[in-house]
């Protein structure tokens, strides 16, 4: 079933009317009206099974015959992912991927070893790293709309340490430290309900200078191992957050 996502906005009692380049997707390619169904998620963990009404000439708006929780999100925990630039278009791999593996946000930061660089903000690449976001979010079921912030610089990442329950560096120099063995830690102390707040740092392709290894240690960051083999950046944080999932459903 294709599915759509809109703005609460865009829902007014028992009708939703969707237009834009979503609009143009149903109405010009996809050539569905009325009487179609689709289902349409208010990005806020929301599904709604929408019947369609004939495509107006900007719009196309739909009687919700049923609403439902979103199945594609894990309440028990929120996954940040902390992304050292890189360069080419591994980026956007990584942001794919990572939507399907259910992270909350990703946000990027500058590093010591970092090829890539953003510095103007009018660049291009945020409006299409969330875009591939949104097309990862409908391709996979997700219940919201993963954000991809603004990068930081690595100092910047540091300081939001304090805002996490767990804040963990795959670190290719670390050998002891198991991701298991942190997440264990950190549920024994967790005295509330609510779900984990989980921070996860991947370095660029050069990996971390051992400055900023020190760093976040005395941030409060915990170093962990992913196995014996060095992993790709755009490789890294696939695994951690596979990881997180099936210690989830542990």
């Amino acid at each position: 079933m294709h599915r759509f996502f809109v703005k609460p906005e865009q829902r007014f009692e028992s009708t939703i009317t969707i237009s834009g380049e979503d609009f143009k997707h149903i109405a010009k390619v996809l050539r569905l009206g009325k009487g179609d169904v689709i289902e349409v998620c208010d990005g806020q963990g929301t599904d709604y099974l929408v019947t369609l009404n004939t495509p107006g000439e900007q719009t196309i708006s739909g009687s919700i015959a049923r609403h439902y929780p979103s199945q594609g999100e894990t309440p028990e925990m929120s996954v940040t992912l902390f992304q050292g630039l890189p360069k080419g278009t591994k980026m956007e791999v990584i942001i794919q991927k990572a939507v399907e593996l259910g992270v909350y946000q990703i946000i990027p930061f500058s590093s010591c070893r970092a090829v890539s660089q953003i510095k103007d903000k009018q660049d291009k690449k945020l409006e299409r790293w969330q875009r591939i976001a949104y097309e990862a979010a409908k391709q996979s079921k997700r219940g919201i709309i993963p954000r991809i912030l603004w990068p930081l610089t690595f100092k910047e990442v540091l300081s939001e340490v304090a805002r996490y329950d767990l804040m963990i560096l795959a670190y290719e120099d670390e050998n002891r430290q198991t991701l298991k063995g942190a997440l264990e830690a950190v549920r024994k102390i967790s005295k509330t309900d609510k779900p984990l707040s989980i921070g996860v740092i991947v370095g660029p392709e050069g990996g971390f200078d051992p400055q900023e290894a020190a760093a976040c240690q005395a941030a409060g960051v915990i170093s962990v191992t992913l196995g014996k083999r060095i992993l790709r950046t755009e490789t890294a944080g696939m695994v951690v957050l596979s990881q997180l999932n099936f210690w989830k459903e542990e």
